[in-house]
């Protein structure tokens, strides 16, 4: 049986997110001897963090270690067997990945493909007047638990930079494989929660900048428990894998304590539909492929939500 890992790489760090699990079943082993990359499709624009869907054909032979390459760049390299990984190491932008995949007998097997990365379907954030710029999270936004955007830029000369969730460190520029921007994604349980970053510039002098934000229950959020906080819940595309290329979006906003005024469904950057909430579908038709869906909500008091979901039409 194939066995497969969800597996975090930020920003060059290395962090184990979740044990092994059964292999999608979406995923189908060629037919024939070899390794097959089920997402993202060739030529496709996807959400950051990057994920990698494969399946291995080896004969029963088990799979012993799988090494990505991110152009000629040893992105990843390890012992599990193919199934979904998960890589912050392919960061947003253009790239041309090799999956190298060897078994118990020393066997190759090799697949390429290559795909664009979007943040969060809203890009790197780009340095402003100040030490620092903090794009994402937005003040006083509601983002999903599962993953949210921390995106920021340093300005020119800056010796070094932190980034704290909580209080407690996150990230630094000694572990970040590029220096500015900065481009993450972090997880955090429902609630209030502050993201504070600090910065030293050519000067020495230290610059912070503090934002507040909330996550909110990803999914199966049941607001009439009292349990959970304001957010988007998608129930529509259920599963990451869709049947053909006419589907639906369904969305809405659970547990707002304010009246929803705007829904909006963009797939691949394209607005796709809009409503005054607080619920929303859309029906649309995208050809085969990977594709990604952003949906944005406000309410009366002006807060803004988010979810964002990558989607296989096959």
């Amino acid at each position: 049986m194939l066995r497969s890992a969800v597996f975090h790489v930020v920003l060059g760090v290395a962090i184990v997110s979740a044990t092994a699990s059964v292999a999608f079943a979406d995923c189908a082993s060629p037919s024939q001897s070899g390794l097959a990359l089920c997402f993202p499709s060739a030529g496709s624009t996807v959400l950051y963090p990057a994920m990698i869907e494969m399946a291995v054909n080896s004969g029963g032979v088990p799979i012993t270690k799988v090494s990505v390459y991110d152009g000629n760049t040893l992105s990843s390299s390890l012992n599990f067997l193919p199934g979904q990984l998960v890589d912050g190491g392919v960061g947003n932008g253009f790239h041309k990945i090799t999956v190298n995949a060897w078994d118990a007998n020393g066997k190759l097997y090799q697949a390429k493909t290559s795909f664009t990365v979007t943040g969060f379907g809203v890009g790197s954030c780009a340095a402003g007047s100040g030490t620092i710029t903090l794009c994402w999270p937005e003040q006083g936004s509601y983002q999903p638990e599962a993953g949210f955007p921390i995106s920021a830029a340093f300005a020119k000369g800056v010796k070094s930079w932190n980034v704290a969730l909580d209080g407690k460190p996150f990230i630094n520029s000694s572990q970040a494989g590029q220096f500015s921007p900065l481009l993450t994604d972090a997880s955090a349980a429902p609630g209030s929660h502050t993201v504070t970053v600090s910065a030293v510039n050519a000067q020495g002098a230290t610059s912070t900048l503090t934002r507040q934000f909330s996550t909110f229950y990803d999914q199966n959020c049941n607001p009439k428990s009292g349990t959970c906080t304001p957010g988007i819940t998608m129930s529509q595309p259920a599963e990451m894998d869709v049947a053909g290329t006419s589907f639906q979006i369904q969305a809405e906003v659970t547990g707002n304590p304010k009246p929803t005024t705007k829904m909006v469904v963009y797939v691949d950057g394209v607005k796709k539909e809009q409503s005054a909430g607080p619920g929303i579908t859309a029906n649309v038709t995208e050809s085969k492929g990977s594709h990604y869906i952003v949906i944005l909500a406000w309410d009366t008091a002006g807060r803004l939500y988010e979810t964002y979901s990558n989607v296989n039409v096959q």
